[in-house]
């Protein structure tokens, strides 16, 4: 016999108690904060650690993943926006690219068409880069994260061994705990003052680049390092009653593979932008004045845009 669902006993009781309504307008508001907090499990946390940036599940010993869920939603996406300009990423939004650009890229109305040819490829050469050292610095510190967990998985393999004495599982824990917070120092690591990596949503770094006859818009991603598993690892821990989840093999692996897919979409930015800085060299020592006719064209750009690359018509 299957058991009654707490929806269908309220619909009987409220049948039983329809001449009496302020009974059941009670049951009705009973019944309801019931099934919400079965729901909600982080709601029924009335008092969580003001002093903890991670909240908490009842028990105090595991995070809410409902609560980091609403932590993340709040934050929303990374609102900061970069450019590429002057051999030099800064912050600037993406409206003032070509009333910025254009300023300096023609400082003179008399500056005639050669000059001005030869502004434009010095820049582009520059813009590009400055690009190919953020990229690189981002690789690099891409293959130092991936090699911290496969040291990480390495130390959960070791404390799944049988017969280890507590104090030894404790050492191991503590060196987990240090290579994850190595990861999480590497992760806010910047270039200059540009994030390489984002926790979610944000937008790429722009960079305007001039080929023979248009402007072409590349983006550079900075890589998100976000993700479901990456969350799960910078909250996780392989032994012990400190707050944290209990990790698994499964899940070190899928971080370990979620910085796969950053990692090659990297060298792919990078084939690019070396493709390009070929072609401004080329164009440079033949003393070519090929370049687009027209200024940078005013174009909107969304913010969460990841197109590698675009032709402005």
């Amino acid at each position: 016999m299957q058991p009654i669902s707490p929806l269908k006993k309220l619909s009987a009781e409220c049948t039983r108690t329809l001449k009496r309504p302020v009974k059941a307008n009670l049951l009705i508001q009973q019944t309801y904060e019931q099934l919400y907090t079965a729901e909600n499990p982080f709601k029924m946390y009335k008092n969580p650690n003001p002093s903890s940036e991670v909240p908490l599940t009842p028990s105090g010993r595991t995070p809410s993943v409902t609560g980091l869920a609403l932590q993340r939603k709040a934050r929303g996406p990374d609102p900061r926006k970069f450019l590429v300009i002057g051999g030099e990423i800064r912050a600037v939004a993406p409206d003032e690219d070509a009333p910025l650009l254009n300023t300096f890229l023609s400082p003179s109305e008399t500056t005639d068409s050669r000059t001005r040819a030869k502004m434009i490829l010095q820049s582009a050469q520059a813009n590009l880069m400055a690009g190919m050292s953020f990229l690189e610095k981002q690789r690099q510190n891409l293959k130092l994260i991936a090699e911290k967990l496969s040291d990480a998985t390495r130390l959960w393999k070791l404390s799944r061994i049988s017969g280890l004495e507590n104090d030894q599982l404790e050492k191991l824990q503590s060196q987990f705990q240090k290579n994850r917070e190595e990861i999480e120092s590497i992760r806010e690591a910047n270039d200059g003052s540009v994030p390489l990596f984002s926790d979610g949503q944000s937008s790429p770094i722009r960079m305007h680049h001039p080929s023979a006859r248009k402007w072409q818009l590349l983006l550079i991603d900075r890589s998100d390092l976000g993700t479901a598993s990456m969350i799960t690892f910078s909250h996780g821990k392989i032994y012990g009653d400190t707050p944290g989840f209990h990790l698994d093999l499964d899940t070190l692996l899928k971080t370990r593979e979620s910085v796969r897919n950053p990692l090659s979409y990297n060298e792919m930015q990078s084939k690019l932008l070396r493709s390009c800085l070929r072609g401004v060299k080329q164009r440079l020592l033949q003393d070519s004045g090929a370049v687009p006719d027209t200024g940078v064209p005013c174009v909107p750009i969304s913010a969460h845009s990841n197109t590698l690359f675009r032709s402005f018509n």
